[in-house]
Parts: C-alpha cells; structure tokens; sequence
C-alpha cells in the first residue's frame, strides 16, 4: 500500500535534485559537473545553443518524471 507513495515521493525528489542550481554549484567539483552548472557556464561563456540545447534535455527530464509520477500516483496535480 505504500509503494506508491514512496514512488511518488522518490520522483518528485529527483526532480528538485537535477533542477537545483545553488545545491550542484556547493557540489561540484571537476569530475562532477552536474547539468544545471554546465548551463550556467555555457551561459556564462556566452555559448547559447549549447545552453538552450542542455536546458531542453534538462526539461524534457523533468517533464517525463512529471509523467511518471502522474501515472504512478492517478493524479492530475501535486499537492505539497
């Protein structure tokens, strides 16, 4: 009976993770680069295809977990 719960929960908690800036900016390190910092100095280096095309592999991640987790859970919204 929990199993969807715990599901859901693990889904929204993997899309905060590869959506957070401020958290992969304290953990990276050369052999870590994580995608939302990679944006940011694409950004920086003024390189934007590079940048828009990491963002819409960024977002289209985190619209399939969405799915995911509508499927998962029967919802049609998320309630905090």
């Amino acid at each position: 009976m929990m199993l969807p719960g715990v599901l859901s929960g693990a889904i929204l908690s993997w899309i905060t993770v590869i959506n957070e800036l401020s958290a992969s900016v304290i953990l990276y390190t050369s052999n870590t680069r994580t995608m939302s910092v990679t944006i940011y100095t694409e950004v920086v280096r003024a390189s934007y295809g590079t940048a828009a095309a990491l963002s819409t592999i960024l977002t289209a991640t985190t619209v399939v977990s969405l799915i995911i987790f509508f499927k998962l859970t029967g919802s049609k919204n998320i309630t905090v």
